[in-house]
């Protein structure tokens, strides 16, 4: 099935513009239509036990022109163009509207911030991945034009590996080159390559040729992937998103903290 919806949060920064040109690209790649959604929560937000009052009133206010200037960024940045466009607007946490409207979406754009933005402004790619029932594309930090030409699937035979690979399929459908990569155990490298070829054939009858690989974990899973990744030029990585529990990967750390905190880097995850 293609990405016929692309759905994004739309926050009115010193960002928004370099964000809005690569919303516009990506929707162009893959045909999409381009849902903006504008949402930020009032917040801090009492002046009386429940949160109303005058100091709530204004800042509501606040919150509304903040979302009418991103409606209006929006608006301009495609007005005219080649490009079908909607906008939507909550007052909410971003979080929460995005879930909230994921259900007329086939593919979320997230963007990467501070580890401390403020959740009431912006929507973290991770609870994105968690929250929303979509996959998500992650763009890098720096303003980068999306390719999506070789693409580095991490693979390995979980159920969020194997979502991610069903997830991806119209990006994959339109790359160039795609390797199946698994890093693993030198115990496990026999399984590996089973499971790699299981999941070629797979893609096979889709019509996408693909490379396997099986590398040993050497260093960090996380570190090898990323290796890999750049010794293909790979420019969009594809990976199933918290094998373990949400909690685990916050305390431990993890491929797909990993992978979100990687600036450079085009990430789709799936969970």
């Amino acid at each position: 099935m293609p990405f016929k919806t692309l759905l994004t949060h739309v926050v009115a920064d010193d960002a928004c513009g370099a964000r809005l040109r690569t919303s516009g690209g990506v929707a162009r790649s893959f045909g999409s239509r381009l849902v903006g959604l504008g949402a930020q929560a009032p917040w801090p937000y009492a002046d009386d036990a429940d949160g109303g009052g005058a100091v709530f009133a204004r800042i509501v206010r606040a919150v509304d022109a903040e979302i009418a200037a991103a409606r209006t960024a929006f608006q301009a940045a495609f007005a005219g163009g080649d490009l079908e466009t909607e906008w939507r607007a909550h007052v909410a946490y971003p979080i929460a509207a995005m879930a909230r409207r994921a259900a007329a979406a086939d593919l979320i754009l997230a963007w990467r911030g501070p580890a401390d933005a403020d959740p009431s402004i912006h929507a973290s790619p991770d609870a994105l991945v968690m929250e929303t029932g979509a996959p998500v594309l992650v763009a890098p930090t720096r303003e980068t034009p999306f390719k999506g030409e070789t693409v580095l699937v991490a693979w390995k035979n979980t159920r969020e590996a194997r979502r991610a690979v069903s997830a991806a399929l119209p990006a994959l459908a339109r790359a160039r080159r795609v390797i199946l990569a698994a890093v693993c155990a030198p115990d496990d490298l026999d399984d590996a390559r089973q499971d790699l070829a299981d999941a070629a054939a797979r893609l096979a009858r889709h019509g996408i040729a693909t490379e396997i690989l099986a590398e040993p974990v050497l260093e960090s899973a996380s570190h090898t992937l990323s290796r890999l990744a750049d010794q293909s030029g790979a420019d969009l990585v594809v990976a199933g998103a918290y094998g373990h529990s949400r909690l685990r990967e916050w305390v431990l750390g993890g491929v797909t903290r990993d992978l979100i905190a990687d600036a450079d880097r085009w990430v789709l995850l799936s969970h």
